[in-house]
């Protein structure tokens, strides 16, 4: 008896199309605080170079998302938000008068 193994693209040669992770997008309104906060981080860290070492992501993925031509997307929220020692929902909620207490929201 012999036994045929049939490849995954189906047998009929050439590679398996390759399946991709669905990304989790951001609102256009998220998009931009992380943007900023990107820009911040940099300013933080001094150098693109060190930052995108930081968050584990090169240079060039900073780059396009501060740019504008990439929207990113909440894995890399997180990474920025573990570089500034801060959780998401700080970084990319709702924005916060500076002269009020972030907890209690009495000013001050």
């Amino acid at each position: 008896m012999q036994l045929y193994l049939i490849p995954p693209d189906g047998g009929q040669g050439g590679r398996a199309p390759v399946r991709r992770r669905p990304r989790l997008t951001l609102t256009p309104t998220q998009s931009k605080r992380l943007r900023a906060a990107l820009r911040n981080l940099r300013a933080a860290y001094g150098t693109w170079d060190c930052l995108a070492e930081v968050m584990g992501v090169s240079r060039s993925t900073l780059r396009n998302i501060v740019k504008g031509h990439d929207g990113g997307s909440l894995a890399m929220a997180t990474r920025a938000a573990k570089a500034a020692g801060v959780p998401v929902e700080k970084l990319l909620g709702d924005l916060a008068a500076a002269d009020r207490c972030a907890h209690c929201g009495r000013s001050g």
